[in-house]
């Protein structure tokens, strides 16, 4: 086996026991919190749809034929992935109204880098799509870095009032929305290298990899501590 068949299969499996870790949390928390709970699922969602795109990646072998085909492939995963993460801490972070709007957002900056790959394969007639597939990545980035800032926004604004308004202990949800802005900041910056080059790959995916295990472990972990009179996480 190769080192990239290798890195596939462990990150297949990772993603695919933090889905499974994610699910058996909830049954395990002895408190439920609505908001919280949509966010898990969304958060297991997205761990799900990774395992699957490494799944892929090992039968079908879109990374072996080429950075040009695997960066593709792995464009029109990654985005779906990362905009279900992103919008995991956003639930937690705003109201519905707030939410409805990212997902809207995301749905059409996903529909763009659709319509994009879509012209790249009617035009050369397979996945080798040439200089349209800078054009997808410069969308990728683009909505990434909208969806970060959101995310900051978010956060600030919410941080102030809680620590103003709540008598309860605040630092395990202060913790986790800290964590998720600095994981994702770094995961923005690994993420067109992890695209683009096989080689970078091989170093920055394990990176990668534990970035996703810590968030998910974090994201669990405040899970244990909401109680029936919790209202951190409504507005």
């Amino acid at each position: 086996m190769t080192q990239l068949f290798i890195l596939q299969l462990v990150c297949c499996t990772i993603t695919a026991m933090l889905a499974l870790h994610l699910a058996m949390a909830s049954l395990q928390v002895r408190w439920k919190q609505q908001r919280y709970e949509i966010s898990r699922w969304l958060l297991c969602g997205a761990m799900l749809l990774f395992s699957i795109h490494y799944f892929l990646q090992m039968t079908l072998g879109f990374r072996g034929q080429g950075a040009d085909v695997g960066a593709v492939f792995n464009i029109m995963f990654y985005t779906p992935v990362s905009f279900i993460i992103t919008l995991s801490i956003i639930n937690m972070e705003s109201t519905q109204n707030i939410v409805l709007r990212h997902c809207l957002r995301g749905a059409a900056a996903y529909a763009l880098i659709a319509i994009v790959f879509v012209c790249g394969v009617i035009q050369n007639g397979s996945l080798r799509i040439g200089s349209l597939l800078y054009v997808m990545l410069a969308l990728f980035v683009a909505s990434m870095a909208y969806f970060i800032y959101s995310i900051r926004y978010e956060i600030q604004k919410r941080k102030k009032k809680l620590l103003e308004e709540s008598a309860t202990d605040l630092m395990p949800y202060v913790r986790y929305a800290q964590t998720s802005l600095t994981l994702l900041y770094i995961s923005a910056a690994f993420l067109p290298i992890v695209i683009l080059f096989n080689t970078l790959l091989l170093y920055v995916g394990p990176l990668m990899l534990l970035i996703i295990v810590f968030f998910v472990h974090s994201f669990v972990s405040l899970g244990y501590y909401i109680s029936p009179n919790d209202n951190i996480l409504n507005e």
